[in-house]
């Protein structure tokens, strides 16, 4: 897939008529902005530790389970991939960008988890349904589905925002929507056969309220949530459990691009601080977990306490 680029490597582009003051903008829309990008090394208001294979308490929660992710070269899909491969579970992952995605399946392995990256567009469907069959044939089945693939989209004026191209109008809304559609399509199926199964797609505190700064952006995570929780009313006597992650402000090279002030966009935080991907990651192993069997068509907000 040529021409289009991911959450981990795509910049917010300001299509906006006359200037912008770019640090003043991402405070106001930092929350949205940080739902889409990837791992970095942490800033100085930094949260707890990082997830590690080691960590005190880190068990096999997830043993035998089969987890389908997408977007997962790096950032907050990356940190998930790693995070249920560290408690037992068979990985699938998809990302655009091969070298990022086999260092994330070999960085797997060579912990002694189960990985395997295939390279795939969300906005195709056909390649959507390739992935999730090619999990399938790999291992036996789909438990969990992770539709986290997204990127940001035109920022800024609506009168000049340009429709067609790299974070064009179209382009995020076929990515951040259509995207996730086009996996739960396939994931649904495979977990009504196996009478189980749990989808968590990735939305944005911006996914329930407005942007000034990223309006179509905000506006294909509400759709996220209302994808979701309609799927939530018409599968959960299926035994199918589907709900939302909304992620607040999260320490990512996205946020860190252009010269972007984070200490301005912590401190615009209730929690003075930005989230960790780790910490977004394991906010997902939580909904997945047996014990929250009862949560369902739900938008979890972790945000550290900006909708408040």
């Amino acid at each position: 897939m040529s021409g289009i680029k991911d959450s981990s490597d795509t910049k917010v582009q300001q299509e906006v008529a006359g200037p912008v003051d770019r640090r003043r903008f991402l405070v106001a829309g930092a929350a949205g902005l940080a739902a889409l990008g990837a791992g970095a090394a942490l800033a100085e208001t930094r949260g707890p530790e990082n997830y590690t294979w080691d960590q005190p308490g880190a068990g096999k929660r997830f043993a035998d389970k089969t987890v389908l992710i997408t977007g997962a070269t790096s950032g907050i899909g990356a940190a998930t991939a790693r995070a249920f491969a560290a408690e037992g579970a068979n990985v699938m992952f998809c990302g655009r960008r091969v070298n990022l995605g086999e260092e994330v399946e070999a960085g797997i392995r060579a912990k002694g988890g189960e990985a395997t990256y295939m390279r795939a567009d969300v906005r195709e469907p056909d390649q959507v349904k390739a992935f999730a069959e090619a999990c399938v044939e790999r291992y036996g089945g789909i438990d969990i589905g992770f539709n986290n693939a997204g990127i940001a989209g035109p920022a800024g004026s609506y009168a000049t925002a340009k429709l067609d191209g790299i974070d064009g109008y179209h382009d995020v809304m076929k990515t951040n929507v259509d995207g996730v559609f086009y996996a739960m399509q396939q994931e649904i199926p495979v977990m009504l056969e196996q009478g189980h199964g749990i989808i968590i797609n990735t939305a944005s505190m911006l996914g329930s309220k407005g942007s000034a700064g990223v309006g179509p952006y905000s506006a294909t995570k509400h759709a996220v949530i209302g994808l979701t929780r309609s799927a939530a009313l018409l599968y959960t006597r299926q035994n199918l459990r589907i709900l939302s992650i909304s992620p607040g402000p999260v320490d990512t090279p996205l946020m860190r691009a252009d010269g972007n002030d984070l200490d301005r966009v912590a401190a615009a935080n209730p929690s003075g601080r930005l989230a960790t991907s780790e910490e977004i990651a394991e906010m997902v192993l939580v909904l997945a977990a047996p014990h929250s069997g009862f949560l369902n068509g739900e938008d979890v907000k972790v945000d550290g306490g900006a909708s408040a």
